[in-house]
Formats: structure tokens, sequence, C-alpha cells
């Protein structure tokens, strides 16, 4: 099968699993939870469970029993929340757009050569009950739609307001450029072995401060990979450097350059060569971020206080049969 057939495999499974099956008859199947009139049957929760244990066992060889029932808690609990939309997008008579069913039920048959290779990843599923899956999920998204989607709306006013109660946190930290010399030191090394390397490094500093030309001293003597541009390390910001070296940098002024500095991997010569203060970011520059955030905050919203009352309001009971 093709890389275009095993995602369409995915697909096809992702709506017959996420979705309820009305049109099994109750006799074929043991129905172990209703939501309203929506009922979820063994075979729903076994196959969503079967998705779930793969992703708990990536790293391991096997599942727990005790990781097993809290999946199939999971399981259960994506089903119902699924199944409350369906009944809500029934109550309120939300309508698929025509042929909605169809086209979808087309894109996941182009997946196949055969009718033979459909029907075998179908499995226990008749074509009807897929169409009825697919439905089903279908109205689901698009009760979302109707409950949150639509109403998660965030004006450029609201981000404004925003904006200006809390400009304070919108600024862009001081930012630094500098060039160092690292000589590195083995931890495990002998403390002769470690004074030699400090002494060395104590040398080249008195050469950089002597007016040594920098870039040749870190291309010639650097223990770093940034040797080979000169030691610089490029822009970075305050709080994005390592303690021991942005402590020292703090004190400096651009052009002058740092006694050894003593680091995790052995000593470090810093070179100082910009400094830009702290900057505040205009409106236009945090209007993108600060609107999608709060869309999605409002979203988060909406969708838990949506499902909190249709779980109010519809009766959901658990092992019925």
């Amino acid at each position: 099968m093709s890389l275009q057939s095993k995602c369409l495999t995915v697909s096809l499974f992702m709506a017959v699993f996420l979705c309820l099956m009305s049109t099994v008859s109750i006799a074929e199947v043991r129905v172990v939870a209703r939501v309203g009139s929506v009922p979820i049957t063994d075979f729903e929760l076994n196959q969503k469970l079967r998705q779930l244990i793969p992703l708990a066992s990536s790293y391991h060889r096997g599942v727990s029993q005790e990781k097993i029932g809290e999946l199939q808690v999971k399981a259960m609990d994506s089903l119902v929340e699924s199944a409350l939309m369906v009944q809500y997008a029934i109550d309120e008579d939300i309508l698929l757009p025509e042929d909605a069913v169809g086209e979808e039920f087309k894109r996941l048959r182009s997946g196949y050569s055969t009718d033979e290779s459909f029907n075998k990843a179908l499995g226990e599923l008749t074509r009807t009950e897929l169409r009825d899956a697919i439905r089903r999920k279908l109205l689901a998204s698009e009760a979302m739609k109707v409950a949150v989607d639509n109403k998660a709306v965030v004006t450029e006013k609201s981000v404004k307001e925003y904006y200006d109660e809390n400009k304070h946190r919108f600024k862009r930290p001081r930012q630094f450029r500098a060039s160092h010399i690292m000589i590195k030191v083995d931890p495990s090394a002998s403390s002769e072995t470690k004074k030699d390397r400090f002494e060395h490094a104590r040398k080249l500093a008195q050469r950089a401060q002597s007016g040594e030309d920098f870039y040749n001293l870190a291309y010639y003597n650097s223990d770093d990979k940034t040797k080979y541009v000169g030691g610089d390390m490029g822009y970075f910001h305050q709080g994005g450097i390592q303690k021991e070296l942005e402590d020292v940098i703090l004190k400096m002024k651009v052009g002058e350059i740092s006694d050894p500095i003593k680091t995790l991997y052995g000593y470090s010569i810093v070179k100082l060569v910009e400094s830009n203060p702290p900057q505040q970011l205009s409106f236009d520059e945090m209007k993108g971020k600060l609107k999608k955030q709060q869309k999605k905050n409002l979203y988060e919203k909406l969708k838990a206080d949506w499902l909190a009352s249709l779980k109010a309001k519809y009766k959901v009971e658990k092992n019925i049969e």
C-alpha cells in the first residue's frame, strides 16, 4: 500500500472510531454507555482503546493492566464527548452541507486501488455503517462550529486594551553580541593540568587586552567551534547564556575584554562587541501573537463551558447492558 493509502487508512479509522454507529443493531453489540439517545457500544470502546494503547506503549514493551484501565477511562471520556456533540447537533437541527458525507466517503475510498482492499480496511464495518459514522463525525464538527468556533471571536479593540494594560510585559530583553576564546578543561584532569590550562587562558587574555587581534587569537587558540569565525557567539538576550558568562558580561563595556571566566567547560575569555538596552515592543509587533493567544484562551473556555452544559443537560449512563 502506498504512503498516501496508509495515511488514508489512518483517516478512515479515525473517522470510524471517534464516531457512533447507530445502524448497528443492539442485538449484535453490547451497549456500554448512552448519552441522551445516542448509544456507545463495546465495539467502539475497544477500537478506541486500540488507538490509545500503541501511543502508551511507544517506549515500552507492554502496557500494564493498571495503565489499560486508565486508557479505558480515557477512551470512554472521548466517546462520551463526541456523543454529547452529536446529541446537541440532533436537538438543534444542525444540518450538514449537501453531500458532505458522500464527499468524505469518496475521499477515504480514493486511497484504495480496489474494492477488496477497501473492504479489508473496513473490517467488521459495512459501507452503510461507515457512512453513518462519517455523518456523526461531521455532525459533531458542525456542532462545534456553531457552539464554539463561531463565538470565539476576538476584536482588535480587546487585543489593544490587553496590550495597553500589560505593556510593561512586552519588552525585548537586553541584547548582546560577544566573541570568546574557550580553553577547555577536563573536569577529571589533575590539579596540575588545570593550573596549566588556566595559565594558558590568562596569557591569552593578557595578549587580547594588550591589543592583539582577538579574531586571530580565537582562531588559533580556542577549543570551541566558534574559532572558525573568530570566536563570534552571535546575538543573545539576557538570560540566554551561561550564568557565569552573563554575570561578567553585564558589567562590561563594549570593546572590553574579560579575564578568564571559569565555566563548566573550562575557561572563557570574552570580548563584548555590542550591547543593546531593553526595547518596548510596539502593538503592531505584538498584535498577531496576542490575538492568537486570546482566541485560543477564549476557544478553550467556550468549549469547556459548552461541554459542561451538555453534561448537565444530557444524561450519561455507563455499563448499562
